[in-house]
């Protein structure tokens, strides 16, 4: 039960911070320590964290949630105003995380958790899965070639920021269908033909090597942790 509700918890993370976040409302958080932003952000972790915990009795624990999302948030916005070259989104993250993990633990603990639908774990993992290696996935994969100085661009210079996300998500959603009906020799075939098909790409090898490496590994990892599910 309390893996179940972690997983839930993790849905609704995913869906509150990076799926309804545009990237105009995140950038408007980090000019100020508080914004409006910040309060119209936690308010949606806090509806989201309740509806999908299913379960009735968990608003406390929402609240709870909310509030230490907020703080977070605002300890983040104002680290990022006192360190603007620095990349602080995977503390962060880590940091929201691990007060899922708390605040479940807890109110396992001290209450008792009642699904009103009471779903498989592999149902759960599956849902995290394919929510994980769409647009949050692209902004792992972005942050991550932040923090080590990486910039992929086209012959002109600039960035194809719109073309690459989308490609990205259509490949991760086919790599993790064919992971987990078990099609693993189709996988490599994906893999073989977007690497021939990008070699007449200007963008430098080492990159689109990169970009690709990241994206199927963040689609394989997703399988094999639902996979991991499904035996529990």
């Amino acid at each position: 039960m309390l893996i179940k509700l972690i997983l839930l918890l993790f849905i609704a993370h995913l869906l509150s911070d990076f799926i309804f976040q545009s990237q105009s409302i995140s950038d408007k958080k980090s000019r100020k320590a508080i914004t409006w932003y910040h309060i119209y952000h936690v308010a949606i972790v806090g509806v989201l964290n309740f509806i999908i915990s299913m379960d009735l009795n968990f608003w406390k624990a929402a609240i709870i949630l909310m509030l230490l999302h907020l703080l977070t948030d605002i300890a983040k916005s104002a680290l990022q105003l006192k360190y603007s070259s620095k990349n602080f989104f995977f503390i962060d993250q880590a940091i929201h995380l691990i007060l899922i993990i708390i605040v479940a633990y807890a109110y396992a603990y001290w209450g008792e958790i009642d699904f009103l639908i009471n779903l498989k774990i592999k149902t759960i993992a599956t849902i995290a899965g394919f929510i994980f290696i769409t647009k949050p996935t692209n902004i792992i994969i972005g942050n991550l070639l932040s923090v080590f100085k990486i910039q992929i661009s086209d012959s002109t210079g600039e960035s194809l920021p719109n073309a690459g996300k989308l490609i990205g998500i259509v490949e991760r959603l086919l790599v993790l269908a064919l992971i987990l009906i078990g099609e693993f020799a189709a996988v490599g075939l994906i893999l073989a033909a977007k690497s021939i098909l990008r070699l007449n790409d200007t963008q430098k090898s080492e990159y689109v090597l990169i970009g690709t490496l990241l994206s199927f590994g963040f689609a394989a990892l997703a399988g094999i942790l639902i996979t991991q599910f499904a035996c529990q």
